[in-house]
């Protein structure tokens, strides 16, 4: 999986000064696809709000394409030779991903800390770079001279056709000297002047000793998945309550996009099984560690002495990904 070039693509463009304003204009379904070091990728947004990003991203070798291509018939038959396939969430605020999940090995994805690249990509100020200062075309004019070499720009690919006329703007970056092998290059990225797409249709990255380039080969709308939901994880109860001098401690492992919850009482004495929901006090979160309390008063008016429970927890907006404690206990 194209994993660093999704990371080095995506942010760049979503975390720049002009993101908002790009973003704005941006549909579910756009979509773009990219290639670098021999490897082509789709990514497609799925959906987009003012918190949260869901894309699609979807990698083949180039050697196994052959240009021009209908990227929608090419999905619509399962994207065949994709050697891999995944559906991302991040979150816009701080640049974190929330959850990755991968088609091609039907399992939820953890990204390494050295592919997280996005708390930096946060800080990073992209800055126009003005006309003066563009990359030209032909060799430079001896000294003196005046310089009319015309200025240079990527190619635009739309929907499979080369936009005749159109323009981009251009801004460049210095990454931080993090110890990474990013740290202390510069990175020029090229953007729709017309503010079609929110994603750059071109990136180069300048080193002391290589010079590497993210082309863009082409865009357009509408895409669809042949995969119509996100996989979700489920919380975890992590053993049993705990027992305080003022009620019980839940400690579960939940996903962070998770942020409202709801406790219930599954009485499973008789063959109702009747449901009660129980308030918590409190509730804390630190990554994917949630702790629950619920006092004593809250206890002893929800449930009853001498039946027999199991405990549902439910994240609000997701029913369908509830999870139940696997052992009962008896109230008393």
């Amino acid at each position: 999986m194209s994993r660093i070039l999704f990371c080095l693509l995506l942010p760049f463009s979503l975390f720049s000064h002009s993101f908002k304003e790009r973003l704005v204009q941006a549909k579910n379904g756009d979509f773009f696809v990219f290639e670098a070091n021999k490897i082509t990728t789709l990514v497609a947004i799925r959906s987009v709000s003012d918190q949260t990003l869901v894309i699609e991203e979807i990698s083949i070798p180039s050697q196994n394409l052959t240009l021009p291509i209908s990227w929608t018939d090419w999905v619509k038959k399962r994207a065949p030779g994709h050697t891999s396939w995944a559906v991302i969430e991040m979150d816009l605020t701080n640049g974190q991903v929330l959850e990755c999940y991968s088609f091609s090995r039907s399992t939820w994805m953890q990204l390494s800390t050295e592919e997280n690249l996005f708390s930096t990509l946060l800080s990073l100020p992209l800055q126009p770079i003005n006309k003066d200062n563009r990359k030209r075309i032909g060799p430079p004019p001896i000294n003196g001279e005046n310089d009319y070499r015309k200025i240079w720009e990527p190619p635009l690919m739309l929907e499979g056709k080369k936009e005749e006329g159109s323009s981009l703007d251009a801004f460049e970056a210095t990454w931080p000297t993090d110890g990474s092998e990013m740290g202390g290059k510069k990175v020029t990225l090229y953007f729709d002047h017309a503010h079609r797409f929110p994603f750059p249709f071109w990136i180069s990255i300048d080193g002391s000793h290589t010079n590497a380039q993210v082309k863009t080969v082409d865009a357009g709308h509408n895409f669809t998945s042949c995969y119509r939901t996100f996989p979700r994880r489920v919380p975890e109860f992590l053993g049993s309550p705990k027992k305080t001098k003022t009620g019980l401690l839940f400690n579960l492992k939940s996903p962070r996009y998770y942020k409202e919850f709801e406790l219930y009482a599954i009485d499973v004495t008789n063959e109702k099984h009747e449901i009660t929901p129980v308030c918590f006090s409190h509730i804390e979160q630190k990554e994917e560690w949630l702790t629950i309390g619920v006092e004593n008063e809250e206890l002893e008016n929800s449930l009853q002495k001498e039946h027999r429970y199991h405990w549902l927890l439910v994240p609000v907006g997701y029913s369908e990904s509830y999870t139940e404690t696997s052992k009962s206990f008896i109230w008393r």
